[in-house]
């Protein structure tokens, strides 16, 4: 999980939140911000970013990548006059300029140690539970079945 501003990116779900909602972020908007965060702090040339998300591509390309970050930065609320997260550096390229961090959480496939803490997790609860299992049914049938060298009591019929 990357962790920048009020947002957070979960990589492995590719999801955008911010406050715990999801923020709508999808194609090459989303791939835009990765590649951006992957390489925050550094300077992403225009022909970087281009061989990137157009390799194939005869399109208008200055233009597609003008609407591309423009529509990033709307998503993010920023604004390329007061850039808090995407800084323009005029006929270079673009810089992620917010600090960002990396944390654990989101969809996240679980590291070998948390698969062991949370299968003895369970194991504990399930362990417990039988015990407790035999501790009620001995408590209830205790009265049914006699104990050894004690004869049963004799019904009264």
């Amino acid at each position: 999980m990357k962790v920048f501003g009020e947002f957070a990116f979960d990589e492995r779900a590719r999801q955008l939140r911010r406050g715990g909602s999801i923020v709508p972020l999808q194609g090459q908007s989303l791939d835009l911000l990765i590649l951006l965060l992957g390489r925050a702090g550094q300077l992403i040339t225009r022909e970087e970013i281009r061989s990137i998300l157009w390799p194939d591509s005869n399109v208008d390309f200055e233009h597609s990548l003008d609407v591309l970050v423009n529509r990033l930065r709307m998503t993010l609320g920023d604004t390329s006059k007061s850039a808090r997260y995407i800084q323009t550096v005029p006929k270079k390229g673009y810089r992620f300029v917010e600090q960002v961090r990396s944390e654990p959480g989101g969809a996240e496939a679980p590291t070998g140690f948390s698969w062991i803490r949370s299968t003895a997790r369970y194991a504990s609860v399930a362990v417990l539970a039988a015990l407790l299992a035999l501790l009620f049914a001995h408590s209830r049938y205790q009265k049914f079945v006699p104990l050894h060298g004690v004869p049963a009591p004799a019904s009264s019929r």
